[in-house]
């Protein structure tokens, strides 16, 4: 290969850096910055080391989450009481959860719920996004410490809080309806109001992911669209429909398969507060999957019941994938 004219090489250099008077000032030495001597480092043959060093992480992600999920899928078939030796059981026992009484009712509750988280993170969570992102800059930051703090709390405090909130005739919520001389209400024991009463936990529902998500989508949208909207005289409301949401499509879609999946997962609310009840009005199939492993001691079931969770997960997370995808051209 030809040098370039005027072109020095490695040892040029260090052949004209050895030649100089011992008297004279030396170069200064640059340092090889970090990420360049781990490039070589790969260049030269030590990717075996760089995969020692990964192993025992991926052991341990192998052994405590893709091997439970794994056991769990297999284990749909067969009949196990957690003791004794379990014994292939095929189908049964998914046919049996499908056609046992309390499916339609689980079935049904897991949709509301579902369906209200989804509504109640998209509304409140970006409309909060929305006001912090149009805030003064000091007041803004003051907002985005005071919404962001409560997430670090952990979920059983917030629960117990709740049931504190709610207890009928006794909590602040049916004291304060008392004051206004409004009707109080029975917020878990009344069958009617059971699921709504899950729902109004974590009330105004800003305090979640989904606020980060939407707030560093507003805050990155491109400033040259806002600025020709602002030119051609576009309001706030008008700007929310015709740019904001569409170019936050991602950032949607996001936070409705998470939203969604963590409704479906979350049954600890249900379990600590209603345990179903009353009667079958707040069963829901995660709560009905760990009652049968756990208390009734048919982890076979209970994990028919977990590989159809997990079924329905997967099938509402294509379709909202899908159903969300960003509109080109």
């Amino acid at each position: 290969m030809k040098r370039m004219p005027g072109a020095t090489s490695e040892a040029d250099t260090l052949d004209e850096y050895r030649s100089l008077p011992s008297d004279s000032p030396r170069p200064v030495r640059r340092e090889v910055p970090r990420r360049i001597i781990v490039m070589r480092a790969l260049r030269h043959g030590y990717r075996p080391v760089f995969g020692v060093l990964l192993l025992p992480s991926m052991l341990l992600i192998g052994i405590f989450s893709y091997y439970p999920a794994v056991r769990s899928l297999i284990g749909g078939f067969y009949a196990w009481n957690g003791f004794s030796a379990p014994t292939y059981a095929g189908l049964s026992q998914f046919r049996q959860y499908v056609t046992s009484p309390n499916f339609t009712t689980e079935v049904k509750n897991v949709a509301i719920l579902t369906g209200g988280a989804i509504l109640i993170t998209l509304v409140s969570q970006f409309t909060a996004a929305e006001v912090v992102t149009h805030m003064p800059r000091r007041s803004a930051t003051i907002a985005r410490y005071v919404l962001v703090l409560p997430i670090v709390l952990p979920p059983l405090v917030l629960i117990e809080v709740w049931a504190y909130l709610l207890e009928p005739h006794a909590g602040l919520v049916d004291e304060v309806l008392g004051a206004l001389k409004l009707p109080q209400f029975t917020w878990f024991s009344d069958p009617h109001l059971a699921l709504i009463s899950i729902l109004l936990i974590g009330f105004p529902w800003i305090s979640n992911l989904g606020f980060l998500i939407f707030l560093g989508g507003l805050q990155n949208l491109p400033k040259e669209i806002l600025d020709a909207g602002r030119i051609d005289g576009v309001g706030p409301i008008r700007r929310v429909f015709a740019i904001d949401i569409p170019l936050l499509i991602p950032q949607f879609r996001i936070v409705v398969v998470l939203s969604g999946i963590y409704a479906v997962q979350n049954f600890v609310p249900i379990l600590l507060l209603t345990n179903g009840g009353p009667g079958t009005a707040t069963l829901v199939p995660g709560l009905d999957m760990y009652q049968s492993a756990f208390q009734s001691d048919q982890y076979g079931y209970g994990m028919a019941i977990g590989t159809l969770l997990f079924l329905a997960m997967l099938v509402f997370t294509l379709v909202a994938m899908r159903a969300l995808r960003p509109r080109t051209g």
